[in-house]
This record gives structure tokens, sequence and C-alpha cells, in this order.
């Protein structure tokens, strides 16, 4: 699958499934490329907490990983 195809299926998931994609600063550029929001780690939790999305798609780093858990 090309980058472009790939990008395509992802807004065509992203739609039919009512999802917003967040993006920490320190993902890399492709990811950040198809986010919704890039933000650090309070601004991407404040949008988290208040979104009417049915779906959040949470591209974070190591450090948010464990302090989720």
């Amino acid at each position: 699958m090309s980058q472009l195809e790939l990008k395509s299926e992802i807004q065509r998931l992203k739609e039919e499934n009512n999802a917003l994609i967040l993006a920490h600063t320190y993902q890399n550029d492709e990811v950040q490329d198809i986010a919704d929001y890039i933000g650090d780690s309070l601004e991407l939790s404040r949008l988290a907490a208040n979104t009417p999305h049915q779906v959040l798609v949470f591209c974070g780093v190591h450090f948010m990983a464990e302090s989720a858990a």
C-alpha cells in the first residue's frame, strides 16, 4: 500500500468511526501529518477529555503510556 493509499484509508476509517487522531509533538512527521491535533501531553489530554468523538486515537510517547496505566 502506498503512502497516499494509507492516508486515504486512515481518513476513511476516521470518518466512518467518528474518530479523532491526537499526536504528541514528539511523534514523527508521518504521524503528525494525519493527526487532527498535535500538542504536548497536557494539551492532548485536555482535548481528549472534552471531545464528542466516539473513538480517540492517541499517538503518544512512551512516558505518556507509563502514566496512563
